[in-house]
């Protein structure tokens, strides 16, 4: 869904810095244990869960 959502908002000429996205959904322990939110070198539970768009776009993981 974020693809989608971000494809449309690019559309209408909103910057990459004013897209917000939240990774709630990835947490499972919420402390960095289980390692369920990891994307790369992000922690969504310790680091998050809400990023600009401009700070994790390059994180394929992120949209899969």
């Amino acid at each position: 869904m974020y693809k989608s959502v971000i494809t449309q908002c690019k559309a209408k000429g909103i910057a990459d810095g004013s897209l917000w996205v939240s990774f709630e959904r990835r947490m499972r322990c919420g402390v960095g244990k289980c390692g369920h939110c990891q994307m790369n070198h992000i922690y969504t539970c310790q680091q998050g869960p809400a990023f600009m768009y401009s700070e994790i776009k390059a994180l394929e993981e992120a949209f899969a």
